[in-house]
């Protein structure tokens, strides 16, 4: 019922523009005017957002500035262009993982993030993976990236293309390896 009635609105709507893309003034006949009337967009600053399940703090995302857009099928697109701090919680409320980077984006129905640009990601055990984009999936709890990364922690660092990985890196799997580098300790 819902699907048919958007359907219905969506064609009364065809119809209204192509109405209106008949008359010759120049004031509305620019596409940007129809995109705008489309979408809603609300600008925030200096902002903090808290994810929470059934009450426990999943997520406590952090930006300078967020961007916040419906588009045409109802889907909530939060996007974080001067940068990000994503902060993920075990059950029990302890940081889990810290995601910093300089662009985020974040697509509320399919619970799918998008990070790039001097991305930063470290979890409890000091582990750091470094990353020019990192595409996250919160439904699946993973990570993925196709573009170069490097993972380090205390017994070294490897750097390769094709991650798959968890939120907190106690898995994670590097394909396209081309550099690694082990720390040994010699005594």
């Amino acid at each position: 019922m819902k699907i048919r009635f958007q359907l219905y609105l969506r064609v009364i709507f065809s119809c209204f523009l192509l109405l209106v893309s008949c008359v010759e003034n120049p004031e509305i006949s620019d596409l940007n005017f129809y995109q705008e009337e489309l979408q809603s967009t609300e600008t925030a600053t200096g902002v903090t957002l808290n994810f929470s399940d059934l009450g426990r703090s999943k997520l406590l995302l952090k930006a300078p500035k967020l961007i916040k857009t419906i588009d045409l099928n109802d889907q909530l697109i939060m996007e974080c262009p001067d940068g990000l701090e994503l902060i993920f919680y075990d059950s029990l409320k302890n940081i889990e993982s810290v995601l910093i980077a300089d662009y985020g984006k974040l697509f509320s129905e399919l619970q799918f993030f998008i990070v790039r640009e001097n991305v930063v990601f470290n979890n409890y055990k000091l582990d750091t993976l470094y990353a020019e984009e990192l595409e996250i999936d919160f439904i699946k709890d993973s990570v993925y990236s196709e573009k170069l990364v490097t993972f380090s922690n205390s017994e070294g660092r490897i750097t390769g293309n094709k991650l798959i990985a968890n939120s907190n890196f106690t898995f994670f799997k590097l394909s396209n390896v081309s550099q690694s580098h082990i720390n040994y300790n010699l005594e």
